[in-house]
């Protein structure tokens, strides 16, 4: 291939063009957002960021938009963000070891966690402390002792738009061998009925039993017809059947 002078300008365009994908593509990270609400098994609340004040309590339709939070990761380990949407904090840890909602530009390895499971529920263990666990007590204040009641630090993640009530029956039903096959369904367009088998031995069933109904209704109008035809006629034919007795008599 032979180079001229038109073609090294574009050449050169091609490698900066070439140079900044690579510089690209080397400093992106994926982010995985999701939407998610927790609800604190030990306060029977949400967790909920106003402000600084981050407590676990239930839902009005006041703190509702407070409560909707999201779990964020900008690398590839483990390591997650909880992020409160209408507050535009993060839920971290202070230097004395107390959950605040800090804002973007001081947010740190305190405001970061491992999400891990005990048994069904969830776990949001520290990255800069290992003992240190996101729990709040009965009353919706945070955990000041790591070794508090055990069940405190556990959570259950759900969609922000479910019902945590409904949630709760449904594990309860599947625990008891109750829960139903399509559950929580909020609309479903009707699904064309299938002629199998047994809806075919059914359909058939139903029309026997349907005619068998109607004939006997109809024999038993023309029995009852004929029975008030008789009723009717009966007397005349013995009055007239005395009258041939009386005439009898008189000969």
């Amino acid at each position: 291939m032979r180079l001229t002078l038109s073609t090294l300008p574009q050449l050169a365009v091609l490698a900066k063009i070439l140079c900044l994908l690579m510089v690209v593509m080397c400093g992106a990270v994926p982010a995985m957002v999701r939407s998610v609400s927790l609800y604190s098994t030990c306060s029977s609340g949400n967790v909920t960021v106003i402000g600084r004040s981050i407590k676990a309590v239930g839902r009005d339709d006041h703190n509702a938009p407070y409560q909707k939070l999201t779990t964020q990761s900008e690398d590839f380990s483990r390591k997650l963000y909880i992020f409160a949407e209408r507050s535009q904090r993060y839920i971290c840890f202070n230097k004395r070891w107390r959950l605040v909602g800090l804002p973007k530009k001081q947010k740190g390895p305190m405001c970061q966690f491992y999400e891990e499971y005990n048994g069904s529920y969830l776990r949001y263990r520290s990255v800069a402390d290992s003992s240190r666990y996101l729990g709040f007590n009965k009353v919706g204040k945070p955990m000041k002792s790591p070794h508090g009641r055990q069940e405190c630090f556990n959570f259950i993640k759900y969609n922000p738009h479910a019902d945590i009530n409904h949630h709760n029956i449904l594990v309860s039903a599947d625990v008891g061998g109750l829960l139903p096959r399509e559950p929580y369904v909020v609309s479903r367009k009707p699904s064309p009925m299938r002629a199998t088998k047994n809806s075919l031995l059914q359909a058939d069933s139903a029309r026997e039993f349907a005619h068998s109904t109607s004939h006997r209704h109809r024999h038993s109008n023309r029995w009852k017809f004929r029975q008030d035809e008789l009723d009717s006629v009966g007397p005349r034919r013995r009055h007239g059947g005395s009258r041939l007795l009386i005439a009898a008599s008189n000969y």
